[in-house]
C-alpha cells in the first residue's frame, strides 16, 4: 500500500491532534523523497518557528555556592565548603531557565539528527538553530521521557514537535555492526499503523464534525450475572464512537495489508472484525446504532451493507493514496451520506 508523503503528514497532524501546529510549519511535502526527510524538515522548520517565538522557560530547583545569600540558607554546607570567607554560601533556590526537560528533548533531536546526517545540507541550518539552545542540556533520549515532558507544559506547539522527537526516537536504530543509524518506516510497520489510523480517523471525525460527540466509548456487557462474577468480563471499548441526537454510529478501524482474508481461494470480510463490531452493536443500548469497519483501500474499494434488526453493518475502505482533499470528501460523505 504506497501513500504519498502529503497525506503521511496530515495522517499524523490529525492523529496527534495539531492540524493547526502542522500548519504554522509549512512543509511542502512535493520535493520529499521518504517520510525520514519529511520528518526532519518538518522537526526543523517547527524548532525554527519556536526560537522566533522564545523557548519555554520554569523555575527549576539549585542548589549551588552563591555570592551573597539567596533563597534558603545552607548553614552546615557552607560551614563545609569555608565559602563564607569567601562572601559565598551554599544556598537552596529557585531560577527561572530553559533548562527544563521539553528544550532538552527538542536539542537533543537536533544533535542526533546533525550527528547522523540524516540531510547533510541542513547541518548548517541545525547549528544556527542549537545557538538558542546554549542554555540548554544534552540528554540521552529515552521513551519514558516524552510523557513526562508533556505533563507538566499544556502548549500545543511543543507537544506537536516532541510527538516528532517520539516517532524519531521510536524508529531510529543503531546497525550493530555498522554503527550507523537506520530508520524503520513505521508506514510499513502494521501495528504502528494501525494505530495512527485509528487515531487520525477519530480526530478527523472530531474536528471535521462539530455537530458530533466523537470519543472512545465503554461499553457494557448485557449480561446478568453476580458482581463478584461480573468483574471477570473483558474491558470493551469502541474506536470511535458518534454521537447526533438519536444517531450513534460506533466505528472499528482496521489496517491490514490485505482488506480481504482468502478462504479456499474466496475473500471474505476478516471474521474476527465482524464479530466485534457485531458484539459492540449487541452490548448496547441504542436500538438503530450503526456500525462500520473501516480498512484502507488496498486493491481494491469496498462499501458493502447488511442489516441485523435495526442496525446497519457497513464495511468501508478509504483510498489513502488519492489527493488529500478527496479523502476529506469520502471520509466525511461516509458519515453524512
Amino acid at each position: 500500500m504506497q501513500i504519498p508523503i502529503e497525506n503521511i503528514y496530515f495522517l499524523l497532524a490529525y492523529a496527534w491532534d495539531k492540524l493547526k501546529e502542522a500548519e504554522f510549519v509549512n512543509v511542502s511535502a512535493d520535493n520529499k523523497t521518504n517520510v525520514l526527510q519529511l520528518l526532519t524538515y518538518t522537526f526543523l522548520n517547527g524548532s525554527k518557528r519556536l526560537c522566533k517565538k522564545g523557548l519555554i522557560r520554569d523555575y527549576i530547583s539549585q542548589n549551588d555556592l552563591y555570592n551573597g545569600i539567596k533563597g534558603k540558607f545552607d548553614l552546615t554546607n557552607t560551614l563545609k565548603s569555608n565559602a563564607l570567607g569567601k562572601g559565598a554560601a551554599i544556598c537552596h533556590f529557585d531560577e527561572l531557565s530553559g533548562n527544563i526537560l521539553p528544550n532538552q528533548l527538542i536539542k537533543s533531536t537536533l544533535v542526533q539528527i546533525q550527528k547522523i546526517k540524516i540531510i547533510p545540507s541542513l547541518n548548517k541550518e541545525i547549528s544556527q538553530v542549537l545557538i538558542h539552545f546554549s542554555e540548554v542540556d544534552y540528554i540521552p533520549v529515552s521513551s519514558h521521557l516524552f510523557s513526562k515532558a508533556r505533563s507538566g507544559y499544556n502548549d500545543p506547539f511543543y507537544a506537536f514537535l516532541l510527538n516528532i522527537c517520539e516517532l524519531l526516537h521510536e524508529n531510529l536504530q543503531i546497525e550493530s555492526k555498522s554503527g550507523k543509524y537506520l530508520f524503520r518506516d513505521f508506514t510499513k510497520d502494521e501495528r504502528q499503523m494501525a494505530k495512527l489510523f485509528e487515531a487520525f480517523v477519530r480526530n478527523f471525525y472530531k474536528i471535521e464534525l462539530r455537530d458530533f460527540i466523537v470519543k472512545r466509548e465503554d461499553l457494557h456487557w448485557q449480561l446478568k450475572s453476580s458482581l463478584e462474577n461480573v468483574k471477570f468480563l473483558p474491558k470493551m471499548q469502541t474506536d470511535i464512537t458518534l454521537i447526533n441526537g438519536n444517531r450513534k454510529v460506533i466505528i472499528d478501524t482496521k489496517f491490514y495489508k490485505e482488506t480481504l482474508q482468502k478462504n479456499f481461494n474466496t475473500q471474505k470480510i476478516h471474521s474476527e472484525n465482524l464479530f466485534q463490531l457485531f458484539t459492540y452493536l449487541k452490548n448496547q443500548n441504542n436500538p438503530t446504532c450503526e456500525g462500520i469497519l473501516l480498512y484502507p483501500t488496498v486493491e481494491h474499494s469496498l462499501s458493502l451493507s447488511y442489516y441485523y434488526n435495526s442496525h446497519q453493518i457497513r464495511i468501508e475502505t478509504i483510498n489513502l493514496n488519492q489527493p488529500w482533499q478527496k479523502i476529506h470528501e469520502d471520509l466525511l460523505s461516509m458519515i453524512l451520506k
